[in-house]
């Protein structure tokens, strides 16, 4: 009876030290091991907290891995980005020519509204897919409802602006001629 419990001691031991062996050096062998503790326990394991990158979700109507949803989301802003900054860079010139630039100026910021636009939506789906719980974002608070005005109504506001600097300027002088 002795020597019986022996064995089954030694057995029990090597098993757990072969296993953990196991655990440490295969990865098939870890993933079995920790879905086997999932699916026991009931208790998600850290490894599915510390690498979520190839749990599924649900983005753009598909369902894909989290790494997947990230890396077309980065990679989609970043391009967008790209693009933004190179249009303003190159539409600086214009913008300097009177009367010609008020027509680029907004045309370049509604393109610009535009694309920061498309970047909240892409945020906001990428959120979607990693929070489904969460409320979707309200575009009455983001840069998509933002209106750009018209060039009749900035042309308005510049010679508004064109008369005050004009009378501050005037009186300026005025007063200028005054103390001489």
């Amino acid at each position: 009876m002795k020597r019986l419990r022996m064995i089954i001691l030694v057995l029990i031991t090597v098993f757990s030290l072969a296993s953990n062996v196991a655990i440490l050096t295969s990865t098939s062998f870890f993933t079995l091991a920790a879905n086997l503790f999932t699916l026991v326990t009931n208790i998600p394991n850290v490894a599915s907290r510390i690498h979520p990158k190839s749990s599924k979700v649900m983005f753009k109507g598909k369902n894909t891995t989290v790494a997947n949803a990230v890396g077309a989301t980065t990679s989609s802003i970043k391009h967008r980005a790209i693009r933004t900054s190179t249009r303003s860079i190159s539409s600086m010139a214009v913008e300097a020519i009177p009367y010609v630039g008020i027509a680029a100026i907004i045309g370049v910021t509604a393109w610009e509204i535009k694309d920061l636009c498309a970047t909240v939506k892409d945020m906001e789906e990428l959120n979607q897919a990693l929070n489904p719980d969460d409320t979707p974002l309200d575009d009455d608070s983001s840069v998509c409802s933002v209106k750009v005005p018209a060039k009749e109504e900035l042309m308005s506001d510049i010679e508004k602006v064109s008369a005050d600097i004009t009378n501050t300027v005037e009186s300026f002088l005025y007063k200028l001629e005054e103390e001489q």
